[in-house]
């Protein structure tokens, strides 16, 4: 049975022509390329980066693509799997509302991967992110918000995503794309129940290689629905009961949603985003003395307080999904960065004081509302004063400086000379030969 919407997307997929695209796709994928690689460098290092890494490297294969913290190369699937990781590990990659995904932890280790193996060009390469963005984001928008009641987005859409960026970037036909698709829809997997433990990041490390093995069959010939996506028994009936399937209709170069995701500014999970936005304009407008606080309230829709409404501090895992633990760290530090999630952070008995003073609680307007991120925060002090700050959605507002600065600071570890060449580099990536640059500063960390 051929689906009509599974073909158009298909044939999409596997036609898009990079003249075609505005020029405002192509900046925006650039800035995507550039917030994607320093969170991976940040990545590079963290406990599941370890354990996933010992085991691949001694699972073996043939030398394809560069991984981080790995020295030797790995097969381009294994390479996904790990730069998977990499890319979402420190909660620093970019995000997508109404999507409620994380399209660059996708798009970009698949991209980069198979750009290696098979000597494609930088305009290749960046093309098959935008293919990836823009499945991402239609894909996330018809199945939410209800698919994210028990499934992890960037697990299930980013299987299906990761599927279309590979097979742009190896050239399959659209019959091939369709199949690939077909493949991707009864591959994909990732339980929100995995949140706070390290099988989070496994979600998007297996849609990579998920998505790198859909394409890599569907070029050999296996075959795969082209009813998966839409028919009755299809992956849209059967991870959400609310489709938007309008989100699937007339893909085309003109009519991208590929610049629609979000910059993260804060090092936590996109759950905390707008009480943060919240407490931040507080700031901004009142000197705090955190001595004097009395409690904070946190009002917010209902995913928010199930996922980070609690104080977690047990591990950097847990404490990203905490808006008690964020908002302590913000109060003394002024920031939500990596350092602030140290063990000797988390231990310090003025953050465990402060935590214990916010509390989150649903409002039931703001879970109306979701996928909009409504919150509001009143702080009370002491002496009974209180000041409020209520925020209809997340500041998404993307400034370049502002993705510039935070890939210098992700990528200290290459120096401010390292920083600057990667930056010039992506900055003409549809102009170079291959994606050399960021193979070579990978193998560096």
């Amino acid at each position: 049975m051929e689906e009509p919407i599974q073909k158009g997307l298909a044939e999409f997929t596997a036609g898009c022509d990079f003249e075609k695209i505005p020029k405002k796709f192509v900046d925006d994928a650039k800035l995507r390329v550039l917030d994607w690689f320093g969170c991976a460098l940040a990545g590079a290092h963290y406990p599941q980066m370890k354990i996933a890494g010992a085991y691949l490297r001694q699972a073996g294969g043939r030398p394809e693509a560069t991984a981080l913290s790995i020295v030797e190369k790995l097969p381009v699937r294994s390479a996904a799997f790990l730069n998977g990781i990499a890319g979402h590990v420190c909660e620093l990659d970019d995000g997508h509302r109404t999507a409620i995904g994380h399209p660059g932890s996708i798009t970009l280790p698949v991209a980069l991967a198979l750009a290696e193996a098979n000597g494609k060009t930088g305009r290749e390469f960046l093309r098959s992110v935008i293919v990836g963005y823009d499945m991402f984001a239609r894909l996330g928008r018809t199945v939410n918000p209800t698919h994210y009641r028990t499934w992890h987005t960037t697990g299930t859409c980013g299987t299906i995503a990761a599927a279309a960026t590979a097979a742009n970037l190896l050239g399959l036909t659209p019959e091939q794309a369709n199949n690939a698709i077909g493949i991707a829809c009864t591959m994909a997997g990732g339980l929100v129940e995995s949140f706070g433990t390290h099988a989070k990041a496994v979600n998007i490390a297996e849609a990579c290689q998920s998505g790198v093995d859909a394409a890599m069959l569907a070029l050999r010939g296996l075959t795969g629905s082209h009813s998966a996506l839409l028919g009755k028994k299809g992956f849209v009936a059967a991870t959400c009961t609310d489709p938007h399937i309008e989100n699937l209709k007339n893909p085309s170069e003109e009519n991208l949603v590929s610049d629609t995701a979000f910059f993260k500014v804060y090092a936590s999970c996109g759950h905390t985003n707008s009480p943060l936005d919240c407490l931040y304009a507080i700031m901004k407008e009142h000197p705090i003395d955190r001595s004097q606080i009395e409690k904070i309230s946190v009002k917010t829709y209902k995913v928010s307080v199930d996922v980070a409404g609690a104080m977690k501090t047990e591990s950097e895992d847990v404490a990203k999904f905490s808006i008690p633990y964020c908002f302590a760290i913000s109060l003394k530090y002024g920031t939500v960065g990596l350092p602030q999630f140290a063990e000797s952070v988390r231990r310090d008995p003025e953050i465990l004081d402060l935590a214990r003073r916010v509390e989150v609680t649903e409002d039931p307007e703001a879970t109306k509302l979701f996928p909009r991120r409504v919150a509001e925060v009143t702080i009370t002090f002491k002496d009974g004063s209180t000041v409020s700050h209520k925020v209809w959605n997340s500041n998404d507002q993307a400034d370049p400086s502002v993705i510039v600065a935070k890939f210098k600071n992700a990528a200290a570890m290459l120096g401010e000379k390292g920083c600057e060449e990667v930056i010039s580099f992506v900055r003409g990536i549809e102009n170079q030969p291959d994606v050399g640059v960021l193979l070579k500063y990978m193998r560096l960390v």
